[in-house]
């Protein structure tokens, strides 16, 4: 063998992996970890603006540098694993920590037995180190020479990883590796049986050489082809031609085989237009003289071909390239490894005309696997090695990656499509990522939900569900609560005017305004419904000033808190960024002082009389002395309807028309206790919300009875809605809208979802709307609201393709994923042993948009904590 193509050798030195002497030619190399979005679901466009980036990553590899991908695929989901379990330990809950533990132990044995998968990518650039040391011969001279040569080759690795970055746009995470990652990454390379049972020694010792710390066994060639090593089989393939034509995601033949022992290595010489363009010249020299002599159509395809050739090249349209195309697989047995070897062969087939090479000779497999290892780039041989240009290398190279969600901050964990995990949280960077989940009626959105709620309870301290049918029974049960059911003749009263704890806000009234309107019938004329809305405002402020009078006459020691909590909260709003409303002063001020925060305490105390006079009695601040008296109210001291109703019929405004306000009064009447619709929305509130979790059920509601079932949905979400509101922003919360269209499509509905979506988010509350039809949701008034205010999309199998199509419109979904959606089943088609609900999740706003699938297997029932239960994070290690 010639020495290179001997197995290389080289150290690990401050992050490079070196190659080589110094003094004899040597090669730099580092690593960096692509994770390049999942494409199997992504737009033609986006494809082919994926393959523009590849093809900018192609032009970084200059005379002097070259590139390497290294392509694999493992079972190995450890540390997220790891993670989620040591996160369950931690749930005091027992039901929810049963559910978590089944989760794991079932994801973690399937790991063990590597029937899941996850394709991993690496890019490695390769500098060739030409500097000479001259005639340094003292130790401390070369020291500062070799010092000075790495920080050179640093500086260059650093720019290529902020290149690269630049490049993906921020839309794929670029990794830099150190000497630890280079280290296990050639570990893993070269010992996969040992990678797979996770015996490999974890030390590093940079004083030993790469083949020292990370080769533990020879090859040994077989006469059947291939060699053994590490107790596997290998044998070695190559591209041995290109496809006849490619396209942005024709690789996928390739990085998708069932089966995980192989790996893909492509190294990438650049070369010299000038070079490639004289030999073609010198072909279509060829070839127009023996068109010359022989008029043949083949000839002439042939001379045409090679001008764009040339003229694409020296256009600098294309760029020209070396590649050699490195495909190795393994198995315990000869049997097991032809039968890869036949499946690999079939994926070449089946890419337009592209051919293989399967090495019979040992000696030239062996050749081939040293020329694959990470970060090698310069073996000598190159005799399959094969030229390529980067129009259609891009579409070859396997920029692959497995669809993963959010798994490295999962809350909950789920199956994908292709034997994958998909990681899913409610909340990125801290900021809550409202949600919709659209399917069919059997589609499984109950089961899907119930199971991301369990998953999830511990990190919420409070969980509010409205719903019809009670499907979400089990999970409030299994909280040790019960669900709140709502009937027109229950002994119930929610009073829509009690702030529960909070300053009377425009919010609020403005949900009372839509709950009013709501009672009395849409006019017929905007005009008209603008005019109603303004009447009813301003009986409400009339209503909450009586309030406020009556309350601070009975007391007298509140209402001067009330005067100095109004003063302080609004100075200290100056102090918050612009933008900021009252409520939220208001609410960081309560919360810091509720926490013993000394600044805030003390900004309070320090308010004299003399600031808390002038600010009641200033014109512009003293209607906001009444509205903050609002939060220290107790539930008998809010206004109620019936009061509201009494204000219209006996105290009305003089520029208000008596018959218009008289007809009001009527129609409101029947909305009061003594009315026909029950005590449901008059009175002092009788139910608490102080529970883990708050289940409204209101299929009880009669269906004929339309306006009481919409009122009472906007009720209680109003309700709902102002309860998280109140408390404590550092506790996370979550409401859950079952078929949100039906009781929020009023007047004003639009407003209120949006601004509440708005409140939640800041309150630290993650919303989700749930929705079975989207054909009836896209034509009511709130589906702005909700899809505008909405980050995770979950949808599921729709029954009617126009609304997939008019949904792929409005969230801007690829189209690829309309048919992947269509052809999802159903439940109840499936065979008991394989039956799941799928469903797609989107996210649009992440960087990049993530589109993939998720399955959510139903776990067999358990009434206790699996007997098999790993407790120990220690154990799970050893």
């Amino acid at each position: 063998m010639k020495p290179h193509d001997k197995a290389p050798n080289g150290v690990f030195c401050d992050g490079l992996i070196l190659y080589g002497f110094p003094e004899r030619g040597a090669i730099a190399s580092k690593g960096f970890w692509i994770e390049p979005p999942d494409q199997r679901g992504a737009s033609v466009a986006r494809l082919n603006a994926f393959q523009d980036q590849v093809r900018a990553v192609l032009a970084l590899a200059t005379p002097g540098r070259r590139l390497q991908l290294q392509w694999s695929c493992d079972a190995d989901y450890r540390s997220e694993l790891l993670a989620y379990h040591d996160a369950t330990q931690k749930v005091p809950h027992p039901g929810v920590r049963r559910v978590r533990n089944e989760r794991f132990i079932r994801y973690w044995e399937r790991m063990q037995a590597r029937t899941l998968r996850r394709e991993r990518l690496a890019l490695f650039l390769s500098v060739e180190i030409s500097r000479y040391a001259g005639n340094v011969q003292t130790p401390g001279g070369l020291r500062a020479h070799y010092a000075a040569v790495i920080g050179e080759l640093q500086a260059q690795f650093e720019d290529f990883a902020h290149t690269l970055r630049t490049l993906f746009q921020g839309e794929t995470p670029v990794t830099a590796m150190g000497d630890e990652e280079h280290c296990r990454y050639l570990r893993d390379f070269l010992n996969p049986s040992a990678t797979e049972h996770n015996e490999l020694p974890i030390h590093f010792d940079s004083g030993l050489s790469i083949q020292e710390q990370c080769w533990f066994s020879e090859g040994v060639g077989q006469p059947e082809g291939g060699f053994v090593l590490d107790g596997q089989y290998h044998a070695i393939l190559t591209l041995d031609r290109w496809p006849q034509r490619t396209r942005p995601g024709i690789i996928t033949h390739l990085t998708g085989l069932p089966f995980l022992d192989y790996r893909i290595t492509v190294n990438i010489t650049p070369e010299i237009a000038r070079g490639e363009i004289r030999r073609e010249e010198k072909a279509i020299e060829r070839l127009a003289g023996e068109y010359a002599d022989q008029k043949r159509h083949s000839l002439a395809v042939a001379l045409r071909k090679k001008e764009r050739k040339v003229e694409n090249l020296a256009s600098g349209f294309v760029r020209p390239f070396e590649v050699g195309y490195i495909i190795r697989l393994w198995a315990p047995t000869r049997e097991a490894l032809r039968e890869k070897i036949t499946a690999m062969q079939a994926a070449i087939h089946a890419m337009d005309g592209a051919q293989y090479f399967e090495c019979a000779i040992p000696t030239t497999a062996k050749k081939l696997f040293f020329a694959s290892w990470p970060g090698w780039t310069h073996s000598s041989y190159r005799h399959r090695n094969h030229y390529a240009e980067d129009n259609y290398l891009a579409d070859l190279l396997p920029f692959s990656a497995t669809f993963t969600g959010a798994l490295a901050i999962a809350e909950a964990i789920y199956d994908g499509s292709h034997q994958n995990l998909v990681g899913l949280a409610t909340a990125v960077g801290g900021s809550p990522q409202h949600a919709v989940l659209l399917g069919m009626t059997g589609a499984g959105k109950s089961a899907v939900m119930h199971d991301l709620l369990m998953q999830t309870a511990a990190l919420f301290a409070y969980t509010v569900i409205i719903e019809e049918g009670l499907s979400y029974r089990p999970f409030t049960e299994t909280l040790g609560e019960t669900p709140i059911i709502v009937h027109p003749d229950a002994a119930l009263t929610i009073n829509y005017l009690d702030t529960q704890g909070l300053p009377l806000t425009q919010l609020h009234l403005a949900s009372a305004v839509a709950l009013l309107s709501r009672m009395i019938g849409v006019p017929g004329s905007d005009e008209r419904l603008a005019l109603r809305s303004a009447q009813l405002t301003q009986y409400l402020h009339q209503l909450y000033r009586d309030a406020f009078t009556e309350w601070a006459r009975r007391h007298p020691e509140r209402a001067m808190e009330a005067s100095r909590l109004a003063c302080a909260a609004h100075r200290w709003r100056l102090r918050l960024p612009a933008g900021t409303t009252p409520l939220d002063a208001f609410v960081e001020l309560r919360d810091r002082r509720a926490a013993g925060d000394e600044e805030a305490q003390q900004f309070v105390a320090d308010l004299s009389e003399a600031d808390l006079t002038q600010f009641a009695q200033d014109p512009t601040t003293e209607r906001l002395v009444g509205q903050t008296a609002c939060a220290l109210f107790a539930p008998e001291d809010h206004p109620t309807h019936g009061a509201l109703v009494d204000l219209l019929a006996f105290a009305r405004f003089p520029e208000h028309p008596k018959e218009e306000i008289d007809r009001l009064a009527t129609l409101l009447r029947a909305w009061s206790a003594d009315g026909a619709y029950g005590q449901l929305f008059d009175g002092v509130t009788n139910v608490s919300l102080r529970r883990p979790v708050a289940h409204f059920e209101l299929g009880y509601v009669p269906e004929q009875a339309v306006e009481l079932k919409a009122a009472t949905g906007l009720l209680i979400s109003g309700f709902a809605r102002q309860h998280i509101l109140a408390l404590p922003r550092v506790q996370r919360k979550r409401i859950i809208f079952e078929e949100v269209a039906r009781f929020l499509d009023v007047p004003g509905g639009e407003t209120i979802v949006a601004e509440s979506y708005a409140q939640l988010r800041k309150f630290n509350c993650w919303a989700v709307s749930i929705v079975q039809q989207y054909a009836r949701f896209k034509t009511s008034r709130i589906r702005p609201a909700v899809i505008g205010n909405a980050k995770q999309f979950f949808l599921m199998r729709q029954s009617d393709r126009g609304d997939l199509s008019d949904l792929a419109a409005d969230l801007a979904l690829p189209e690829s994923a309309i048919d992947v959606i269509q052809h999802y089943p159903l439940p109840e088609q499936l065979p008991a042993a394989q039956r799941h609900s799928a469903l797609c999740y989107f996210a649009p706003t992440s960087q990049p948009p993530q589109c993939g699938t998720l399955r959510h297997i139903e776990p067999p029932a358990q009434n206790t904590e699996p007997a098999h239960a790993i407790t120990s994070t220690a154990a799970l290690v050893a």
